[in-house]
């Protein structure tokens, strides 16, 4: 019985050895996972040469500019006018922006075809109707805004009618930006809403007709008039 009572001990104080060892081991160090190597993107065949770039860039300045400031500086003989010859946005803006208008044109369950820039000019004033700041009176500018595709009829820029019951309905635009009317823009209630602020527009603002809606439109980049840097 002295034995056995022995024995189990001993093979007890085995069990706790090794389950001690066991437990003291360091782990495997993690094998970290190698991020998966980016697929080269191919150069769209719209990319052009450094060259032919620049032969554009004069091309504006012979053909656009001196026009541009002949007019500008008649108008206004004291102050001499420097057109602006590019634009920009910084690189985070532009990503952010294209996740913007990706998120709300899949909450209107409307794809976006393309991505249309407008040539554009800021009016000669501080401030436009609603109190935002014109930074670049007179200058000329540009802007972004998506489209979508009609089968039937093509492209059209858009921006997002938010009813009541928060439902985000696609709302399309005629080329020159006029609410586009038509039987398939949206259903017939937000086609007579629609109907009724476009018949407003001699009394009231563009600015005040497109107020309650959501735009998907990025302008405000910094505009870069003479001089320039070497």
């Amino acid at each position: 019985m002295k034995n056995f009572k022995r024995a189990a001990r001993i093979f007890v104080m085995i069990v706790f050895l090794v389950l001690g060892a066991s437990s003291c081991k360091p782990e495997k160090e993690k094998i970290p996972t190698p991020e998966p190597e980016r697929t080269p993107v191919k150069a769209p065949d719209q990319i052009v040469s450094v060259k032919q770039a620049k032969m554009m860039y004069d091309a504006y300045g012979e053909r656009r500019v001196r026009i541009i400031e002949k007019y500008e500086n008649e108008q206004n003989p004291e102050e001499k006018f420097d057109v602006a010859r590019f634009g920009s946005y910084d690189y985070q803006t532009i990503k952010n922006y294209l996740r913007y208008i990706e998120q709300e044109a899949e909450k209107a369950n409307v794809e976006i075809a393309t991505l249309r820039f407008y040539f554009s000019n800021y009016p000669d004033q501080n401030e436009f109707e609603d109190g935002r700041k014109i930074k670049h009176p007179k200058q000329n500018s540009f802007f972004l805004i998506p489209t979508t595709r009609d089968e039937k009829n093509g492209d059209y820029a858009f921006y997002i009618y938010e009813d009541n019951d928060g439902n985000n309905i696609p709302m399309y635009l005629t080329d020159n930006l006029n609410p586009k009317n038509s039987a398939n823009n949206g259903p017939d209630k937000v086609q007579e809403h629609q109907n009724s602020e476009a018949s407003l527009v001699p009394k009231l603002s563009k600015s005040i007709l497109f107020d309650k809606n959501k735009s998907l439109i990025l302008n405000e980049g910094d505009m870069t008039p003479p001089p320039y840097r070497d």
